[in-house]
């Protein structure tokens, strides 16, 4: 499903008073998933757009997964530095309305809700405050506790939209083919300079106006082999999960002077190889 199209849904359904208390939505979490939801929060929020943007709406509730585990606990702990389940979502979730209107609950990478979390948030999902809508952002649903997944509305957006496409893909695919957990300095070199090589060639036929489109692309292809390594279960998530972070970091870098090679050899000394 495209985005309009999910978000065509959503929107019947608030018009139609048939919302959902809990949606699924199962893609790319830092592409078509946050836009869905930027989307629908700017419906219920119209004049709030600015906050929205900022994360800082309080009648919007983020929680991620946080520490070195990348998971979402039930509470925060003594060395955490980010709030658990109870803390960062029920209990604000369950606070009057600012605005007198909806509240939103988003949970990125819900997949990563520890056992004790998920079980606490299905209470909620279950006996929801009245005007309230979670989302539940996910590429990997099968990971979700099966009685969430069954009360919630689930979407699927199409994780390969705006990838490279043709031999540009098929470059990348091959260069992710070729790591394996037995590559050294050398091979992550290689690869590093092959990937510098094949997004150098993209930013040279493409016109100027299209480089940027190109670098998001680019970097939407890495980050498509390197989840498929998470979803496949050819790492263990939380390392997968580092890598995720590895090729997040690598594009905001990007946008800075630093060469492409620089860029692309930090990514993938950070990462972890199946």
């Amino acid at each position: 499903m495209e985005v309009a199209e999910a978000f065509r849904l959503i929107s019947r359904a608030i018009d139609c008073g048939r919302v959902a208390h809990g949606y699924l939505v199962c893609g790319d979490l830092r592409g078509q998933c946050d836009e869905l939801v930027r989307q629908v929060l700017d419906k219920l929020f119209p004049d709030a757009r600015g906050q929205i943007a900022a994360r800082s709406h309080p009648d919007v509730v983020w929680l991620e997964p946080q520490g070195k585990s990348r998971t979402i606990k039930v509470a925060r702990g003594k060395d955490d530095a980010g709030p658990g389940m109870r803390d960062g979502l029920i209990e604000p979730m369950s606070t009057t309305s600012f605005s007198g209107g909806w509240k939103v609950g988003v949970v990125v990478g819900a997949d990563r809700m520890q056992t004790e979390a998920a079980n606490a948030f299905l209470k909620t999902l279950e006996e929801p405050p009245p005007k309230t809508l979670f989302f539940l952002l996910t590429d990997a649903p099968d990971a979700l506790l099966p009685t969430i997944v069954s009360r919630s509305q689930r979407i699927d957006l199409k994780l390969t939209a705006g990838l490279l496409e043709g031999e540009s893909y098929d470059s990348v695919a091959a260069v992710f083919d070729s790591l394996t957990c037995s590559a050294g300095a050398y091979s992550r070199t290689c690869a590093a300079s092959r990937l510098a090589e094949i997004y150098g060639g993209l930013k040279d036929e493409a016109e100027p106006e299209d480089v940027a489109m190109e670098r998001k692309a680019f970097y939407k292809t890495v980050m498509h082999f390197v989840r498929a390594w998470m979803v496949e279960g050819r790492l263990p998530r939380h390392l997968a999960f580092r890598n995720i972070e590895a090729v997040e970091a690598a594009y905001r870098q990007s946008e800075r002077s630093m060469s492409d090679d620089a860029v692309l050899s930090f990514m993938l000394d950070r990462m972890a190889l199946p």
